[in-house]
């Protein structure tokens, strides 16, 4: 999932780990605050080097910086938290928070919006230390977080707001049906309490946890050897697709993946749109992979 020029690589494959709450930002933020700290106590505390500035540049991440973090946190109406690192790809981290108050007339003709928050791994910390650390680090940033939905599965991360990268990466994804792509701030605005399916983890919270019936329900129907169902709470659960994420390909058809997309189809999120750059047409083609045969 690399896409260069010149010589240098401006997107990644990476482990990405989201989470969308139907919840004001003053009522989730405290709890993004302290999965970001679980996040760095396990990926090491100067994981992140840099942060997004409102003028649009990239800063360091000194102390005043972390200050200046906590402050953005607390912002009432809306608030976008951007951390990355000075690694190039494809070793770059990333952390992103959309906070936004939901009942703010800003958001009066956004329906389906939300406040999400998105942890991003390089392939390489995967490697290191094993799926079952990743698949742990999801579970734990799971128990701080009051999430409706979430996912976690490999995805193609980077820079994605230049239709020249699109260009060159969609044709990578469409072999790849195991890798995902998103605009995390896009889908903010309209996911709603819908669920982005299928990743190799998919946290399911409610309503659509109470609609389908519960734990139970995805037990009865999801039977692909290797797929899990947990109960986290009385009103959350995790679907896990094997042992590790998989992309895909005319070799590895994926099936777990294409039977939780259609036993979840009643409840999944199907954007409007795809990144910048991504055409109309293919983006709804790739959308519905795992579901048109």
């Amino acid at each position: 999932m690399q896409v260069t020029r010149k010589g240098r690589a401006y997107t990644q494959e990476s482990i990405s780990i989201c989470f969308y709450f139907s919840s004001s930002t003053v009522e989730v933020s405290g709890a993004v605050t302290l999965a970001l700290q679980k996040f760095l106590e396990t990926t090491g505390e100067q994981t992140f080097t840099y942060y997004g500035h409102e003028d649009g540049d990239w800063r360091d991440l000194n102390d005043a910086g972390w200050e200046l973090i906590r402050a953005k946190f607390l912002r009432s109406i809306r608030t976008h938290v951007a951390l990355t690192d000075d690694r190039p790809h494809p070793d770059k981290y990333e952390f992103n928070y959309d906070g936004k108050d939901l009942q703010n007339q800003t958001f009066r003709h956004h329906p389906g919006a939300v406040s999400a928050v998105q942890f991003i791994l390089p392939t390489a910390w995967l490697k290191a230390h094993g799926p079952q650390r990743v698949r742990n680090l999801a579970l734990a940033l799971a128990s701080l977080l009051p999430f409706n939905s979430g996912h976690v599965g490999l995805s193609a991360t980077g820079f994605l707001d230049g239709a020249t990268i699109m260009n060159d990466l969609v044709p990578q994804l469409l072999q790849h049906p195991g890798v995902d792509v998103m605009d995390l701030l896009l889908t903010a605005y309209d996911i709603g309490t819908r669920l982005r399916v299928p990743h190799w983890m998919t946290f399911i919270g409610d309503p659509a946890l109470s609609e389908m019936g519960g734990p139970d329900f995805l037990r009865s129907q999801l039977h692909t050897p290797g797929t899990t169902v947990e109960s986290l709470d009385a009103s959350r659960a995790v679907v896990t697709l094997g042992p590790a994420p998989e992309p895909g390909g005319p070799d590895q058809p994926l099936p777990a993946y294409r039977e939780l997309a259609r036993v979840l189809e009643p409840w999944a999120f199907h954007a409007p749109h795809g990144p910048p750059g991504f055409p109309a047409a293919t983006f709804q083609q790739w959308d519905r992979r795992f579901l048109d045969d």
